[in-house]
């Protein structure tokens, strides 16, 4: 599936991108802001590389394969090994000739020492189990990365929600500070008879009301912050100046859902991963097939042996070829080889899966993206309306036109209106964000530094 022809070059840098988007202070500030944010996020991900388990079990998972792999391939390389034997032997010995029978009686000391060097010609099973632990390194290498990606995006949602509990928490001020005007004009009316206690008694009760959205905005908060702890130390800190309520996220013209299907069954690293993994279980299978075939080995060794009776002393040297076949295993080997046949198929199984998988989360995340635009758009026109219409009703009290009601009721539109929007740019933050870790194409920005 091609890509689009303009797909690659801004799509390299999508989360990058909309760092840059997110953020809308003057021109002057915008790029020292993002690069705050860039560098805070760089800082926090190093911090949580190193206490999160799952990105620590893919590197050790790394690890191990590399120790496979060389492993693997000493098994192919020249061995050396020494031998020395030290006996006592008490023996009695028979000699039969044509003068008649002997039997003689010896006892005697001997030594041997020798070394032996050995060097494989062809043996397939090993040659298997190199292409075997190479497949598995370069697997758990892509599983690292994609352990990666993964904490980067939990991190960056992390940020996303303490952003957007600034920002709701900064609404619910907001509201509360609204409200309390309304009450405190309520019961001025009151006190002028120029309205009922019930009337006050609503506007008291939805001041209350504000209050407790506040209380639960100011736990949303925390709770967001103990979050971002969590996975990058106590000294984590997002600073004050960035928030999701100025952000005006840029639309994606450019992208499409074919295109980024494409981008993810050729970079996403989990992906990649599973499809390695099952080609190491096809390996596997080769090698384990392979145990019927010969082994050939090169071989040369020295040694030198004595005995103190005897007053003896042997050298030997030898070189040769050793074949070794095998005949018959009772079925060993068959099943073996059944067994390696049923887990490739699984690991086959696994990969298709994978990638149904990572297709279904790119079409919903694009999805996502595409509805939350046009509903952003829809939120900021229906927020302006709201303030038009809460001013309106302001002026209309003051002129007394209408009521404290009125005013209260246009207020709690313009308090819906806001949430709604923040929701909406909460719901694009994270559909961008699992987007960029699933195509796999996070900014180089945020890459491991070198030390």
């Amino acid at each position: 599936m091609g890509l689009h022809p303009r797909l690659s070059r801004p799509f390299t840098h999508l989360l990058l991108l909309f760092t840059a988007t997110l953020l809308q202070p003057p021109p002057a500030e915008s790029a020292e802001k993002t690069q705050t944010m860039v560098r805070l996020l760089s800082e926090h991900l190093e911090a949580a590389r190193g206490t999160d388990g799952n990105y620590l079990a893919a590197v050790a998972t790394k690890e191990a394969a590399w120790q496979e792999y060389q492993r693997a391939v000493a098994v192919l390389g020249v061995s050396v090994t020494a031998s020395a034997t030290s006996f006592y032997s008490d023996r009695r010995e028979e000699s039969r000739t044509i003068a008649g029978v002997s039997d003689n009686a010896r006892s005697f000391a001997g030594h041997q020492a020798a070394i032996t060097l050995k060097k494989p010609l062809y043996r397939k099973r090993e040659q298997k189990a190199v292409e075997q632990a190479t497949a598995r390194f370069e697997a758990a290498s892509a599983l690292v990365e994609a352990a990666d990606h993964a904490l980067f995006g939990q991190l960056f949602l992390a940020w996303i929600e303490v952003l957007a509990a600034r920002d709701l928490l900064q609404i619910a001020w907001d509201a509360v500070s609204r409200a309390t005007a309304i009450r405190t004009e309520a019961q001025s009316q009151v006190q002028a008879g120029e309205s009922t206690m019930d009337a006050l008694g609503l506007e008291i009760a939805r001041e209350r009301l504000r209050w407790a959205e506040l209380s639960e905005a100011q736990a949303r908060l925390s709770l967001a912050e103990d979050r971002l702890t969590d996975y990058a130390g106590a000294n984590a800190q997002v600073p004050a100046a960035l928030t999701l309520e100025s952000a005006v996220p840029n639309p994606i013209p450019e992208l499409n859902r074919g295109g980024l299907i494409g981008v993810v069954e050729a970079h996403n690293p989990e992906l990649r991963s599973a499809r390695l993994n099952e080609e190491a279980a096809r390996l596997e299978r080769e090698k384990r097939d392979a145990d019927h075939s010969p082994v050939v080995d090169l071989y040369a060794s020295v040694s030198r042996g004595e005995n103190d009776t005897a007053s003896y002393i042997k050298d030997e040297q030898k070189v040769g070829i050793q074949v070794s076949v095998p005949l018959y295993t009772s079925g060993g080997i068959t099943a073996s080889v059944a067994q390696a046949e049923a887990e490739m198929r699984k690991a086959q199984a696994l990969s298709m899966a994978i990638a149904s998988r990572l297709r279904s989360q790119v079409s919903t995340a694009y999805a996502r993206l595409q509805s939350s635009v046009v509903k952003l758009a829809a939120a900021k026109a229906q927020i302006q309306a709201a303030e038009l219409h809460a001013e309106a009703t302001h002026r209309g009290l003051l002129a007394g036109i209408t009521t404290t009601g009125d005013l209260a009721r246009a207020e709690a539109e313009l308090l819906i209106s806001r949430q709604k929007r923040l929701a909406e740019m909460l719901e694009f933050s994270q559909a961008w964000a699992l987007l960029s870790v699933t195509t796999a194409q996070i900014s180089p920005a945020f890459a491991r530094r070198t030390h």
